[in-house]
């Protein structure tokens, strides 16, 4: 009998005492160990994760090994291992609250239209890490929803699910396999070692919505995303700014098969430069690493043609 939910857990060289925090999180669910299996894939970690992880507490839990680095590519694997009617993606520092994946499973049952979906991703920052700006979380996957938000619109950013605690029909999942195959440039869509690259968790909810299903947001769901000091240096959130507005512009070109113009024009660009000026400091550090993000994007898209 298949179970009705697989947890994949992608991870390149994780930090060991993360994902222990991640594993006993999953042991203290409350849906039975019966109803759900636990596919972690070691995506060509430098030592390999078999034999690292006990996971002899599970019955149907088990280390896979995707040579390929890069987000995306391991998140297919685990599609193609999953042998639930529902797969929930969990990073390897999310910590899932004790009653999430018994929530998954209602919220398929209360939404059948509901293709995929997430909820709040709250931060919890090591001991001696000096957190951010609260301006600058959005940079480490924060989200607190006030309330549930549903829509097949791709262009509803507050609807659309954070690979944190992503949960896909198996349905959709197949069928984005299927479109990575013909078009492989959406592997480049996700982070790859440490480069930072963002998309492949939009891409997917996307993906759904083409096949005629919603997506979700909702406060029922509840991850602690854990966050070392490394990620609050300032130098961090710069590139992820500029990570993600470099994504923006290839997941565009993906999506509509159009390379997009930046907005030109003497008084735009005066006008731009005024704001600038008027800015704090870090208003005028972000910006600048968004402008050079989507610039080498646009560079590169410029350049295959």
């Amino acid at each position: 009998m298949s179970p009705s939910l697989t947890v994949v857990i992608p991870a390149h060289n994780p930090r060991l005492d993360y994902l222990g925090r991640v594993l006993a999180a999953l042991r203290q669910q409350t849906l039975p160990l019966g109803g759900w299996e636990l596919v972690i894939v070691d995506n060509a970690s430098t030592v390999a994760m078999e034999g690292q992880v006990d996971l002899s507490w599970h019955p149907a839990g088990r280390v896979i090994r995707e040579e390929r680095v890069g987000l995306t590519a391991a998140r297919l694997a685990g599609f193609a291992a999953a042998r639930g009617g529902v797969i929930v993606l969990v990073d390897d520092d999310n910590v899932l609250a004790s009653g999430y994946l018994a929530t998954v499973l209602e919220l398929a049952r209360q939404h059948p239209s509901l293709g995929t979906w997430s909820g709040v991703v709250e931060l919890e920052f090591d001991p001696g890490a000096t957190p951010p700006p609260a301006a600058w979380w959005g940079y480490l996957a924060h989200r607190v929803p006030a309330a549930p938000l549903i829509s097949r619109d791709i262009n509803h950013h507050d609807s659309t699910p954070w690979g944190a605690g992503m949960c896909i029909r198996r349905e959709i999942a197949a069928s984005y396999a299927e479109a990575v195959a013909g078009d492989p440039a959406r592997l480049g869509l996700d982070l790859q070692g440490r480069q930072l690259v963002y998309g492949g968790d939009t891409d997917i909810a996307y993906h759904g919505c083409k096949l005629g299903w919603d997506k979700g947001v909702f406060p029922a769901l509840h991850i602690t995303h854990l966050i070392p000091a490394s990620r609050c240096e300032r130098a961090y959130l710069l590139r992820a700014a500029e990570g993600h507005a470099y994504s923006e512009i290839l997941h565009h070109r993906l999506l509509t098969g159009r390379v997009p113009t930046e907005p030109a024009g003497f008084l735009f660009n005066l006008k731009r430069q005024v704001r600038l000026l008027l800015a704090d400091a870090d208003t005028r550090a972000l910006a600048r690493a968004q402008a050079a993000g989507r610039q080498r994007a646009l560079q590169e898209l410029t350049s295959a043609r």
